[in-house]
């Protein structure tokens, strides 16, 4: 793994931080940030979301007053320093279904190198997914305007018996959080606690440094982050006309690390909507039938008002491994597409897009669903022409039961539920060198923005 170092973190000097922090700035709307300010006017979405949507760059002037707030937050003590650098131990406390979980892992600094695999060279920090050029933009406009990473990357790490995060949490024993923030559950039924310790014994931030020195890093979030972080270290080495002094901050970027084998690591599914405007003459009873060939349909009891029963049958693998739920607003009624074969995309290898991947990349249902479900059954018989077929991208299943039935069906006619993607396959893919499908992941919870500012000046 790259060198991780430790940093003197920006903060909020406040312990109870509910008010201040906020969700990564890719999940808010303009009324969710309207909100988080109406709570308290120096919640940090007032800095590290000054355009939306923030898939595109906004206007200059948007982050010149962002990084306006950020300096008179500092001057003014909203914000301050810490005197030592420190490693900050960092712990989500969450539920998902019927089970409350505790995620730990370190808020960190890590030394920035090109992506290892296609496309890099022979780096030890891996991307799982693809990125798209309109977020780095923003991105990179407010990082240059702020000169500090707002929000970390999330990163993951082997290591089977957490000797890191146990060594670190040693270090941190029973004493009170310095920072404690509650924000709520993305389904509206709890809350997401998160618990904040800087630790700043310098023997145990050696060990861990030295514990991390050999491990490859894997990014499960923040993709757009971490290319921003070489975008613009790039952009001032250039400016400069030399490279960057080693220990120079802009050579590392904020991280959130966790490691892979840690209980509470989850990975939730990301299903699909397929919207109406791309499709024509679609209806359930002929899809099942075109679908016949290329799988075995199942016939179940889940309508509309429950699935979540469906998603819970799903990701306990009742249905075995590549069932996809298929759910119809119009008759309220769900099936399970089963693919006939345990490698349903074997038999189009001569496909452009298929012929290079390995099989582990063909065993991932997100890739079944686009080159099986979407380009094989959807596409032949329900596209219209001249329309490209597009899709909304829902975590849970009430959602795709929402974004159907809305309109009977007008904007989004199908949905499709998928199981999750399992954490070894990210790993395995990273090692191999292969990128999966856009929206493969969703490691729930979120991180986190505002308990830690990296500066980078």
């Amino acid at each position: 793994m790259p060198a991780i170092a430790p940093l003197q973190a920006i903060r909020y000097p406040r312990q109870n931080q509910s008010s201040l922090v906020a969700p990564p700035y890719d999940v808010l709307s303009v009324a969710d940030k309207s909100r988080l300010i109406g709570r308290d006017g120096h919640n940090i979405v007032a800095v590290d979301l000054p355009h939306i949507p923030p898939k595109e760059a906004g206007p200059d002037a948007a982050y010149e007053a962002a990084a306006h707030t950020l300096r008179m937050w500092r001057e003014t003590g909203v914000l301050q320093q810490d005197e030592k650098p420190a490693l900050y131990a960092y712990q989500q406390t969450y539920t998902a279904g019927n089970a409350t979980y505790k995620r730990r892992g370190f808020f960190c600094r890590v030394r920035l190198e090109d992506f290892g695999g296609k496309g890099g060279g022979e780096g030890m920090i891996h991307p799982h997914e693809q990125t798209f050029s309109g977020p780095k933009e923003d991105r990179l406009k407010l990082m240059r305007a702020t000169q500090a990473n707002l929000s970390p990357v999330f990163g993951l790490y082997d290591d089977p018996r957490n000797d890191v995060t146990d060594l670190l949490f040693e270090a941190v024993g029973q004493r009170k959080p310095d920072a404690t923030a509650e924000l709520p559950a993305m389904d509206e039924k709890g809350v997401i606690t998160s618990d904040l310790w800087a630790v700043t014994d310098v023997a145990v931030i050696k060990d861990i440094q030295l514990m991390m020195a050999d491990k490859d890093l894997y990014i499960a979030d923040g993709h757009h982050r971490y290319t921003t972080s070489l975008n613009y270290r790039k952009e001032l080495s250039a400016a400069r006309g030399v490279p960057l002094h080693h220990n120079d901050p802009a050579n590392f970027a904020l991280f959130v690390c966790v490691a892979m084998q840690d209980r509470g690591l989850i990975i939730l599914p990301t299903h699909r909507v397929l919207a109406a405007e791309g499709l024509e003459n679609f209806y359930f009873e002929k899809f099942c039938e075109v679908a016949e060939p290329f799988g075995e349909i199942l016939e179940t009891q889940f309508r509309g008002d429950n699935l979540v029963g469906l998603e819970r049958e799903l990701i306990n693998g009742s249905f075995g491994p590549h069932a996809i739920g298929v759910y119809d607003p119009v008759e309220n009624k769900a099936v399970i597409f089963k693919p006939v074969s345990t490698d349903p995309l074997a038999g189009f290898l001569n496909d452009p897009q298929l012929k290079d991947k390995s099989p582990a990349w063909r065993q991932l249902d997100v890739a079944i669903l686009q080159h099986l479900v979407f380009d094989r059954i959807i596409a032949p018989h329900f596209s219209k022409k001249d329309v490209n077929m597009s899709w909304a991208f829902p975590h849970e299943a009430h959602e795709v039961a929402v974004l159907t039935r809305t309109g009977g069906g007008e904007q989004y006619r199908v949905g499709f539920l998928l199981q999750p993607t399992p954490l070894t396959a990210v790993r395995d893919l990273c090692n191999a060198n292969e990128l999966m499908p856009q929206k493969s992941t969703f490691f729930y919870p979120k991180l986190a923005t505002g308990l830690i500012i990296n500066p980078l000046s």
